[in-house]
């Protein structure tokens, strides 16, 4: 997106405050970012109620407060509201991380490793101000065969899980996550992953080994964690955003996590290493889709000679065969079931998961879909499968 101050009257008003936004992002670490986004404002059609609600919608009003703040970059108005957003979050992220604290001397008394993941750790370690990170919960990798004692740990500090399986066991087989929350005054919700990403491939053929070994210190609320190392970190977070959320327009806030980790180990970042495991680990679209992007609309600090690898690598047929499912625009549940059915590995594993998908236990089944009567059971199961074909033949026709 094109930052020469001669041609605001061009961009549409969609476009300015997207603009004004990345500018105000890239004022982080770049100052005349921020005098462009100044000269921007004077522009006509821009529009600081489409700012505010743009801020909001991405989830970055604490961080453009931190960087604005007494700069006289923003009406008093809008400085006023994203200061006020931006104490709201420290308190909710004061909490959490409390919270976080608690859970990872819990795990760590019963002997059970633990890497923190995603925004409690960047908050932390990468952005050097948790009040300026916002976080709906707290992510932590253990490793899949301490998942047991992980959960008897969480339930005894009151923790429960919201969904039943379809048979027992199945989400550790096949899931890389599980959610737990703890009611109370302000809900906490935590994540405990034992794999990366969630997609049965990746579950499979992720060599998990390596984040572990390359793995660096952490302090959340001062108890000793981990966190991924930054070639780690720079994998997973390319990763996540596009093979979790998919092709839809990502927040900003994600995107820039990954500018904000470039820029926070720049000096350190092994490129080497980076580019070597991203096609080792099957991650190429990914991580050239969103380095690219992050170079050139934050100005990331990419060497030019990474930059032209990057450009160079080209992905195995499977792993872009896995993006294509994985980031199709609308994923019906039978299309998902048939990827991930593809994606397993041998025979035994396949039959296992699709006779559990389509025959889930009965009390799954009343959980699910609210039967009241248990004699009703087994009607809902071709009500199930007929949903998951409704689904794929209703895209099919439009």
């Amino acid at each position: 997106m094109s930052t020469d101050l001669n041609g605001f009257s061009e961009i549409s008003p969609e476009g300015l405050s997207t603009e004004f936004l990345l500018l105000c992002l890239r004022g982080r670490w770049e100052e005349t970012a921020l005098e462009a986004a100044r000269a921007l404002s004077q522009a006509n059609g821009f529009d600081w109620n489409a700012i505010y609600d743009a801020a909001q919608r991405e989830g970055i009003a604490p961080l453009l407060y931190a960087i604005a703040r007494g700069r006289n970059l923003l009406p008093s108005s809008i400085e006023e509201e994203w200061r006020m957003a931006y104490f709201a979050n420290a308190r909710r992220n004061l909490l959490l991380f409390q919270e976080l604290a608690r859970v990872l001397r819990e795990l760590d008394a019963r002997g059970i490793p633990t890497i923190v993941l995603k925004g409690a750790a960047l908050a932390e370690a990468v952005y050097g101000n948790p009040a300026v990170r916002p976080m709906c919960d707290a992510d932590v990798l253990v490793r899949r065969q301490d998942v047991p004692r992980a959960l008897s740990a969480l339930v005894a500090l009151n923790y429960e899980a919201p969904h039943s399986e379809a048979r027992a066991g199945d989400t550790l087989t096949y899931e890389n996550e599980i959610l737990l929350r703890k009611p109370g005054a302000q809900d906490i919700v935590l994540e405990i992953h034992w794999s990366l990403f969630d997609s049965p491939y990746y579950q499979h053929t992720l060599a998990v080994d390596w984040f572990w070994a390359t793995a660096t210190p952490l302090y959340i609320a001062g108890v000793a964690a981990r966190m991924l190392g930054p070639e780690a970190q720079v994998l997973h977070l390319c990763g996540h955003l596009l093979l979790h959320h998919g092709s839809g327009a990502p927040r900003l806030l994600w995107l820039h996590d990954i500018a904000e980790v470039l820029v926070a180990y720049r000096e350190t970042l092994d490129w080497e290493t980076l580019l070597r495991q991203t096609q080792a680990f099957n991650l190429t679209l990914p991580v050239r889709q969103l380095l690219l992007r992050v170079q050139e609309q934050w100005h990331a600090p990419i060497p030019e000679t990474a930059l032209a690898r990057l450009r160079a690598l080209e992905p195995s047929a499977q792993e872009a065969r896995v993006f294509t499912d994985l980031t199709a625009p609308h994923r019906p549940v039978i299309r998902r079931f048939w990827a991930d059915l593809a994606s397993m590995p041998g025979w035994k594993t396949r039959l296992a998961y699709a006779w559990h998908s389509i025959f889930p236990t009965a009390v799954y089944m009343q959980a699910r879909y609210n039967i009241i009567h248990p004699w009703l059971t087994p009607l809902y199961y071709p009500y199930r499968w007929w949903v998951g074909v409704r689904g794929l033949w209703g895209k099919a026709r439009s």
